[in-house]
Formats: C-alpha cells, sequence, structure tokens
C-alpha cells in the first residue's frame, strides 16, 4: 500500500496579501464615460503577472498588460463575472484599473477562484 502524503495548498492565508476591490461599471447617459455604479465585493488576494499559458486566453484581445489573481471562493456573497472591474489597494498598481476576462473555479477543492484580468485604457 501506498503510504499517504500531505501535500500543502499552493496558496495559503499569507498570500493573499493585496486587497482588491471589485466594481461595476456602466454610463450615466447617452456618453461614452463610463462611471463606478457600485461596489461589488472587497477582499485580499494573491496578484502575480500572468505566465504564458494565462495570455493563451487573451489572444483574442489587445492586451497592455496583464495580471492573474487568486481569491478565496466567496461562495454565495459574490459571483465573479467578466463584466465587472478590479481596482488593487497597491502602491505597484496605483491609478490602474482592470477588466476581468477569465474566471476559472476550483471545482475539485471549492476553495479559490483564478482571475486573469487586463489593464482598461
Amino acid at each position: 500500500m501506498k503510504p499517504f502524503k500531505y501535500n500543502p495548498p499552493r496558496v495559503s492565508a499569507s498570500n493573499l496579501s493585496v486587497p482588491v476591490t471589485f466594481y461595476e461599471y456602466g454610463s450615466a447617459g447617452p456618453e461614452p464615460k463610463e462611471t463606478p455604479k457600485s461596489i461589488l465585493y472587497q477582499c485580499f488576494a494573491d496578484v502575480y503577472d500572468s505566465s504564458e499559458k494565462d495570455f493563451k486566453q487573451l489572444e483574442s484581445v489587445e492586451v497592455q498588460g496583464a495580471i492573474t489573481l487568486l481569491i478565496r471562493d466567496p461562495n454565495a456573497d459574490y459571483i465573479v463575472k467578466t463584466k465587472h472591474r478590479i481596482e488593487l489597494d497597491d502602491f505597484r498598481y496605483k491609478n490602474k484599473h482592470y477588466e476581468i476576462k477569465s474566471v476559472s473555479v476550483d471545482l475539485e477543492k471549492h476553495n479559490f477562484i483564478k482571475i486573469i484580468a487586463v489593464v482598461v485604457s
């Protein structure tokens, strides 16, 4: 019989260090300028540069910059959608807004969500 070996999760609470705010945007009238409608959810995330594998999902989109986030699965408190936007409260991402392009849910363990987001011009 094969002995059991515990493999700790790749992401733990200490990795979730960047505050993230999820917004819903919309236009106030016929003008094309969008304004933030409401804050939908706030949490902490593990943020890193997107890998080549992540960029392959963005091939059809012109990308100025992309990031990948891992957040704890909020279950029914918040459903991540591609029409939402992200703002990171970190000096490295100051004055940048990101649009969600891809959402991957961990269907096996139901504990994290992987989000790929691109810079909004």
